[in-house]
């Protein structure tokens, strides 16, 4: 059946109308007319595949990779990067209008890749045939990945020629000094320890040459294999300055940095305020922090290991709060302390902005100054958003 595309959804799919009823279209842009197979049908909506473009919008691009139609990863890659950073900012100014009536304006911070920027990328694997996970949630094939480098496809190579019978799941870094392996399964690592800095078989390192680190500006991290950064390292230093910028630090203030991981953010901001503490649940994202602040001498920063919705209340006192939470956002005890402290200053890191939206919304004592785009993901939907809050 044949479908025109009118508009698209905030996960970066098709919508057109088929018989007055909803059908989302995954893949297709604003202006297709597509054939499509409807492939799961509910009461209110369908969702459809497509066969052919018959007709391709004027916004229409050939994606590069040969995968894209089938492949669960990019999502909009047939829009050139100038109409993906414009979705994503209305995108962004659409939820803030209809989930709080609100008309922001926000700026787009640019990747300066739009391939090959991902540090990290997971690999499924089944019955011993490794890759990514498809549209339908199944097992595709590929040669290599765009969205990732040269070296790391080359892993990828070497990797599949190995017996993968007794694999599950297949996780590979990038460091500045190399790659570090991670392995759920038992694999012959023979061939591919001149390839790894570290080789990590079912969370046990069976292979280290050196530790893995990455630069952000002038600070080193250290890498583990559970050590989470943001994925898109060509563009963190810019995410950072953003923080730095909302902060308008002077030097002197007591800075909260919830869900601080290995302290990434921390460290990034410690030359410019007083004293930094941060809170981190996962006991070796913390012990990854703590070395990171020995490693580059830093000395007015501390971080806990626990809980943030059990810590937070007695570790709220401070003048700039800065929060970078999951996708789920924040839990609603610690949206209430945040509401009730005597905190002046928020900067909120969001990857969804519809939690971004709802906790707003609940931290009514605060308003919204200034929010800022960068993206941290080019060729998907998402999106990360910077925001500043002050108390009003």
């Amino acid at each position: 059946m044949k479908i025109e595309i009118s508009k698209m959804d905030h996960s970066g799919n098709g919508i057109g109308y088929i018989d007055n009823k909803i059908v989302f279209v995954p893949k297709a842009i604003i202006g297709d007319i597509c054939e499509i197979e409807i492939t799961d049908s509910k009461k209110k909506y369908d969702v459809g595949k497509i066969i052919d473009r018959s007709v391709k919008s004027d916004d229409y691009v050939l994606a590069k990779c040969p995968y894209y139609l089938v492949c669960g990863g990019c999502n909009i890659s047939n829009l050139s990067y100038e109409k993906q950073l414009l979705f994503k900012k209305n995108k962004v100014i659409n939820i803030f209008k209809r989930y709080l009536d609100m008309d922001i304006d926000i700026k787009i911070i640019p990747s300066s890749r739009e391939y090959g920027y991902r540090n990290k990328i997971t690999f499924k694997v089944e019955n011993g045939v490794i890759g990514l996970v498809d549209i339908d949630n199944k097992i595709i094939e590929i040669d290599k990945c765009l969205l990732v480098s040269d070296r790391i496809n080359e892993l990828y190579r070497i990797i599949k020629e190995e017996d993968l019978s007794k694999v599950k799941k297949i996780v590979i870094k990038e460091c500045d000094n190399g790659l570090i392996l991670s392995v759920l399964g038992m694999i012959s690592i023979d061939r591919l320890r001149d390839k790894c800095v570290a080789i990590y078989l079912n969370d046990v390192c069976v292979s280290q040459k050196e530790d893995g680190y990455i630069f952000i500006d002038d600070i080193k991290y250290m890498v583990s294999d559970k050590s989470f950064f943001q994925v898109n390292g060509s563009n963190v230093k810019n995410l950072y300055d953003v923080i730095v910028k909302y902060g308008n630090f002077s030097g002197n203030e007591k800075v909260i940095d919830l869900y601080c991981g290995v302290g990434s953010i921390s460290l990034y901001i410690s030359k410019y305020v007083g004293s930094v503490l941060g809170i981190e649940l996962v006991p070796k994202a913390i012990m990854d922090a703590n070395r990171n602040k020995e490693i580059n001498k830093i000395k007015n920063v501390q971080f806990i290991c626990g809980d943030v919705a059990k810590l937070v209340d007695d570790n709220i006192n401070g003048d700039v709060l800065i929060v970078d939470p999951p996708r789920v956002g924040l839990d609603k005890h610690t949206v209430s302390v945040i509401n009730n402290s005597g905190i002046e200053k928020i900067i909120y890191v969001s990857c969804d902005p519809m939690t971004l939206v709802r906790d707003i919304k609940e931290m009514d004592k605060y308003s919204l100054q200034d929010i800022t785009g960068v993206d941290m993901f080019p060729q998907t939907h998402h999106v990360e958003t910077v925001c500043v809050l002050e108390r009003k």
